[in-house]
Order: C-alpha cells, then sequence, then structure tokens
C-alpha cells in the first residue's frame, strides 16, 4: 500500500461551520498543488480518511479534483488534531488497499509520520505530503514535499 499522509491547507481565521475554518484561497491553491504533485506520482487513491473538519474535507477535495477521481471517504474523529497516532496507524493499516490518501492536522499527522518511519518529517506545514510504503508489515518513508506555495 502507498499512503500519502496530507496536512490541510491555510484556512480562515472565522469558523464557517461547527465542523471549524473553511480553507482560504491560498489553502485551496496549496490543496491543488498537492494534488498536482500526486498526480506526477501517478496516485489513485481508494480510500480517503479524513477527521471530518472542514479544512481537511476541503482540502481532500480539491487534491481528488485535480486527480480527477473519486474514492470511497471515511470522515473518522480518531483523525483530529489531538488524534492519537497509534489508532490512526491501526485504522491505516485495516485498509486494503492499494493507494490511500490521508488528510489531516498537525501535530497528529507528524505524530503519525514519525511513529511509521523515524526518517519522516518531524513537522508538517500546510499542504506538506509523506508519502509511504506499507510491505510485509513494515512502513518505509518514500519522500516529502511542502506545497511551495505561502
Amino acid at each position: 500500500m502507498r499512503l500519502f499522509l496530507v496536512r490541510h491547507g491555510a484556512y480562515q481565521s472565522v469558523y464557517s461551520s461547527e465542523r471549524g475554518p473553511a480553507l482560504s484561497a491560498l489553502g485551496r491553491e496549496q490543496a491543488t498543488a498537492v494534488g498536482h504533485l500526486l498526480k506526477t506520482q501517478n496516485a489513485k487513491p481508494e480510500l480517503l480518511i479524513t477527521s471530518g473538519y472542514l479544512r481537511a474535507t476541503e482540502t481532500a477535495s480539491c487534491i481528488l479534483r485535480v486527480l480527477g477521481t473519486t474514492c470511497n471517504t471515511i470522515e473518522d474523529f480518531t483523525f483530529n488534531p489531538a488524534g492519537d497516532p497509534k489508532e490512526m496507524k491501526l485504522t491505516i493499516e485495516a485498509a486494503n488497499v492499494k493507494d490511500l490518501l490521508v488528510v489531516g492536522h498537525l501535530s497528529s499527522i507528524a505524530h503519525l509520520a514519525h511513529l511509521l518511519d523515524s526518517k519522516a518529517p518531524p513537522t508538517f506545514g500546510y499542504c506538506t505530503i509523506a508519502t509511504f510504503d506499507f510491505s510485509n508489515g513494515a512502513w518505509k518513508f518514500l519522500w516529502a514535499e511542502d506545497s511551495n506555495i505561502y
């Protein structure tokens, strides 16, 4: 399985719903850039997992739009900003897919990435992406990049 871990894009300072703030224009640009990067990697997510927070779901929507695809989606509160990386890891490992896209939040995504492989980035800026391979019961960090749009 290839895992694409993405932190959501930049967001507005005003909460637009009970699910938190929406992406800003910059955040939509960042998410679109991630989509283009994933397109060059021939990413074809079969499953999307988000926290359900608006900024995460909007980031995922932008990415999928660029990829020209839809996929099964799970909104799992375990993937919230204070989520437990060990629980997230169990959920991810239970997914039986070739490509998995996870859009989450700064601290929980960074802790999850480090739990999977200590070579992963220690922190994630807006729309930073880290890619991993899971085979034979082991995780391997492949590469990371940010959206380069600030």
